[in-house]
């Protein structure tokens, strides 16, 4: 699979992940009103699951009878047919991956903000941490994470096969270049976060005057 060097001279790309229900797209938003051009992988991966002919060879995979509701591809419904199977996500990984890292890049080069943050829910499960300037990792005590899927919705059975099918917490915390706790208020973050674009900004323009 080829991979991207996010970025260039004069520009800072930042990897952002975390734990499920760390945050991270609350966190994106804090990155976007520091003034950063931001992009969640996610958001890519759910434009190129509209697209047919790539829909088709999924389908042809797995079955239409398991993944599609009315006609369409069910993000659901694939979800669940994948994250119980090692062999099936590999499949579907090689097949996305290539195409959001793609896409991804390209979005970047057309922006001329001086830092990017890409959202990336599995950036060391993919070995991605290359392609980033450096990378940011949200944290929470596992109780207070469990506790924010229960919020949304998920079942404990079907949080505890999401967390399995990622890096532990803690393994994710230790390969972050920086790791933003995100167990107190929204506010608190983002403070921490403009902070951290601040700092940021103060060293583009450091590098530019040597």
């Amino acid at each position: 699979m080829k991979k991207f060097r996010f970025g260039g001279p004069g520009r800072v790309v930042i990897g952002l992940t975390g734990p499920i229900a760390s945050g991270k797209s609350f966190a994106l938003d804090c990155f976007a009103r520091a003034g950063a051009f931001c992009v969640s992988m996610d958001a890519v991966t759910a434009s190129l699951l509209t697209e047919p002919a790539l829909c088709n060879k999924i389908s042809r995979k797995f079955g239409p009878e398991k993944i599609l509701t009315n006609g369409r591809l069910d993000k659901k419904r694939l979800a669940a047919e994948v994250f119980g199977s090692p062999a099936k996500r590999k499949w579907l990984e090689g097949l996305l991956h290539p195409e959001i890292l793609a896409r991804t890049h390209s979005l970047i080069k057309r922006s001329r903000k001086k830092i990017a943050v890409v959202e990336t829910p599995l950036l060391f499960e993919a070995g991605l941490a290359e392609c980033f300037t450096f990378t940011v990792c949200l944290s929470a005590p596992r109780a207070q994470l469990a506790a924010r899927a229960a919020g949304r919705g998920w079942t404990r059975g079907q949080y505890r096969s999401r967390a399995a099918a990622q890096f532990t917490a803690g393994k994710k915390y230790a390969l972050a270049d920086l790791v933003l706790d995100n167990s107190g208020t929204r506010a608190g973050l983002e403070e921490k976060i403009r902070s951290v674009c601040r700092s940021i900004g103060a060293a583009i323009i450091k590098r530019k005057k040597d």
